[in-house]
């Protein structure tokens, strides 16, 4: 497992902090018969304090901005997170806005998502196959590379922990919540002006049976302000570990809400479509099942118990802090 250096954000000028690349329907002509791609968990350390700006590629094609194109336009709203080889995470109610989520059933819209990389690069993937987390405000990506590969064919992704975080905790709040409506024109050239968003926050409350109807499963409150439009954003502990993803925040107040992350480890079937042939690929799972053989970097994956209410086999999380 690669463990990132300490990664402070930097006071730098937006004018020259930003990240490009071109679409490709066929990027695997690039690669060498059998070249090998690298896949590295990386724990993300943040160093700064509130209001630093971080660089939009700091966390290396990790954090996703979601865009949505349909008939009306390119539509950047939301955040995800790399957790495998062509997975992701992100918060379901984002899927929901706009009737986004009905539109992509119905073949009315694509879902693009964006990779910022440290060297101005960025990778771009296309979803193509979306599970949404029972009982929770969670939706595993399954998704295909449409860009070129990077130079050194390494793909990072977030180190997943199932630790349940404790009050006064400080997490680290990431995301990237684009200008404006976030809706632009599609044309064969676009520029999508995003905003990275870096916040820390202490745990004040914890709802481990969920708090409401848009948060019905396991979450926590931070002490933490988060612009709008960053909903699904990764939400990293004092180690670096992936928690949970943002899911609620509120303008001008000091309180957002994180939805803990174990119900998409083992509540929904990721089904992976990428990397391509010749690569091995799993048969759809949950990210708990296909694991580190699948470059799934979870600790303590033991956190997790068979059980047998009313007769019916299920997992059952045993919380550990």
């Amino acid at each position: 497992m690669g463990i990132s250096p300490s990664m402070t954000k930097q006071q730098a000028s937006k004018e020259i902090d930003y990240a490009t690349t071109v679409a490709q329907l066929d990027p695997e002509q690039e690669l060498a018969p059998a070249e090998p791609i690298t896949f590295v968990a990386q724990r993300l350390l943040f160093e700064g304090s509130n209001g630093d700006y971080m660089r939009v590629g700091a966390q290396n094609g990790i954090l996703l901005a979601l865009s949505f194109r349909d008939r009306d336009g390119h539509h950047t709203y939301g955040s995800g997170v790399m957790v495998g080889p062509g997975l992701a995470l992100c918060a379901a109610h984002v899927l929901h806005e706009h009737d986004f989520y009905g539109k992509l059933q119905r073949d009315e819209a694509t879902l693009v998502v964006q990779a910022p990389l440290p060297d101005g690069g960025m990778l771009l993937w296309t979803v193509l196959r979306m599970a949404l987390v029972p009982d929770s405000d969670l939706a595993v990506l399954s998704m295909a590379l449409t860009s070129s590969y990077p130079a050194d064919r390494r793909f990072m992704t977030a180190s997943l922990t199932t630790r349940m975080p404790v009050l006064d905790d400080v997490l680290t709040v990431t995301g990237l919540s684009a200008a404006g409506d976030g809706t632009e024109a599609i044309a064969s050239s676009m520029r999508i002006e995003m905003a990275p968003q870096c916040q820390l926050g202490r745990v004040i409350d914890r709802y481990p049976n969920g708090r409401d109807r848009r948060l019905p499963g396991p979450c926590l409150a931070i002490e933490c302000a988060v612009p709008g439009g960053t909903s699904g954003g990764p939400v990293f502990d004092s180690r670096g570990y992936l928690v949970g993803l943002l899911s609620a925040s509120y303008d001008g107040a000091e309180i957002s809400f994180v939805s803990h992350l174990w119900p998409a480890l083992v509540r929904a079937q990721a089904c992976p479509v990428w990397p391509p042939v010749p690569y091995t690929r799993p048969a759809p799972g949950t990210l708990l099942q296909l694991g580190s053989a699948f470059g799934v970097s979870i600790e303590r994956p033991d956190a997790f118990r068979l059980c047998t209410p009313q007769g019916v086999i299920s997992l059952e999380y045993v919380a550990w802090e």
